[in-house]
């Protein structure tokens, strides 16, 4: 007896239940993969905050200035940029990471420093070279003339003291970036009421704080920059988070 194949109204049924299926699991799969991304990112700032723990320990509790001028460049938190390197143009600017404040306390930097999430393709421009840095610092805790101690944010507060949170920024000056064609770049520092802090994780960033505990963060309402909605790069509530300590500077 010989063997028969699908008939074509057979074949169409079969096709269309594997496309119902699979309807039906991309979007289980696309939130499996997302959760991925989001757990990935709170273990990088989970290892930023143990890298920031020690290094605080080691200097007496002090947080790093964000930047540092020496003969021969400035000495970011992140890492060392030469003299001259902005003329090589966005993108191709030189950065030694291995000179960043934290990097002798990571035990792997190049991962550590990138969140799965950020959306590396246009119209996202990069800074410097190789790894971007994707993660941003409390201004109030680490700023250019200075830095706090970690004794002045109260043990009260610390849960809700930000010291590291998910940031980027919106450009419209720096070619390849203009007025007409706005992009997204990294960022290095959160301050309140500035557009630095990304809710790339379904709307919400996430945020380590001083008692070195990880959360994901909504944001202010209305706060995300309308030059670049979808980019949703916008600001802390200072109802749910706190920046500047209180009582402090």
């Amino acid at each position: 007896m010989g063997r028969r194949g699908f008939s074509l109204v057979e074949l169409m049924i079969a096709v269309a239940a594997l496309g119902i299926l699979a309807a039906l699991v991309a979007p289980a799969m696309i939130g499996a993969i997302e959760v991925a991304k989001r757990t990935a990112c709170a273990s990088n700032l989970h290892q930023l905050g143990i890298a920031m723990h020690a290094y605080l320990r080691d200097h007496d509790g002090q947080f790093f200035p964000l930047r540092e001028s020496e003969p021969d460049g400035v000495l970011w938190y992140f890492g060392f940029e030469p003299s001259g390197s902005p003329a090589r143009g966005e993108g191709n600017r030189i950065l030694d990471r291995t000179r960043a404040k934290l990097y002798p306390y990571l035990e792997s930097p190049e991962t550590v420093e990138v969140c799965p999430s950020v959306p590396f393709g246009h119209p996202y421009k990069p800074k410097y070279r190789g790894q971007p840095w994707t993660y941003g610092i409390n201004y109030e805790l680490s700023y250019h003339t200075g830095s706090r101690n970690i004794s002045e944010v109260r043990p009260q507060d610390a849960s809700q003291t930000v010291v590291f949170a998910d940031s980027a920024q919106v450009v419209t000056w720096i070619p390849p970036a203009s007025a007409q064609n706005p992009m997204m770049e990294d960022w290095y520092y959160i301050r309140s009421g500035e557009r630095t802090v990304q809710f790339r994780h379904g709307g919400r960033a996430n945020v380590l704080f001083a008692d070195w505990h990880v959360e994901a963060i909504g944001p202010a309402p209305g706060s995300f920059d309308p030059r670049l909605p979808e980019a949703r790069i916008g600001y802390f509530d200072s109802d749910q988070v706190l920046l500047v300590p209180r009582g402090g500077r």
